[in-house]
């Protein structure tokens, strides 16, 4: 396909695919970013304790909460791309239209794991919003760290929906279940 058919493609987009597109671009740039910053932060902590015996302290508790947030918004990423380990046993001997049920009972059965675990963390989160906690090296708010796992639940949450419809708006019941990319 030529460049001049992607564009005309792009602008073709509805805008829920333009947002999913969005949302998709802002997961990896999240993520790359972290890693990228993760990478250089521990690379040159490295160099300075060990070159210049003067380590810096909060550059291994920067690393570990970006590395919370890093799996969070990452489970997100693994569920628009099927990433996550399933066993496939039993949908490989199911008919398809039996698949096809197996796919959503399973994924209404994680999106009740995703609700209820977003209610619990925003829950704690916003208590620990409320006693003023900090890190102890950086003394930064401890509840920015905690607030990955509302954020990613409901980013999971969002993609398991995603999910949902695109099952029920495929029409072949034996492509309805077979893992794909949720890209556009």
């Amino acid at each position: 396909m030529s460049k001049e058919g992607e564009v005309a493609g792009d602008s073709q987009r509805t805008p829920l695919a333009q947002l999913n597109h969005a949302l998709g671009l802002a997961e990896w740039g999240f993520i790359g970013g972290a890693l990228a910053l993760t990478s250089v932060l521990l690379f040159v902590n490295v160099v300075m304790r060990y070159v210049f015996r003067i380590p810096l302290n909060w550059v291994e508790e920067i690393s570990l909460y970006l590395m919370v947030w890093i799996v969070f918004v990452g489970g997100s990423i693994a569920i628009r791309t099927r990433g996550h380990m399933a066993i496939d046993l039993l949908p490989l001997v199911l008919s398809p239209l039996n698949r096809r049920l197996l796919a959503l009972v399973v994924a209404c059965a994680s999106l009740v794991f995703f609700a209820v675990f977003f209610w619990y963390s925003l829950e704690h989160t916003l208590r620990v919003r409320s006693i003023n906690q900090l890190t102890p090296v950086m003394q930064a708010p401890m509840w920015l760290t905690y607030l990955a796992m509302p954020v990613g639940s409901l980013l999971m949450a969002l993609r398991t929906i995603q999910s949902i419809v695109h099952a029920l708006k495929t029409e072949d019941f034996s492509v309805a279940s077979i893992p794909s990319d949720l890209q556009d």
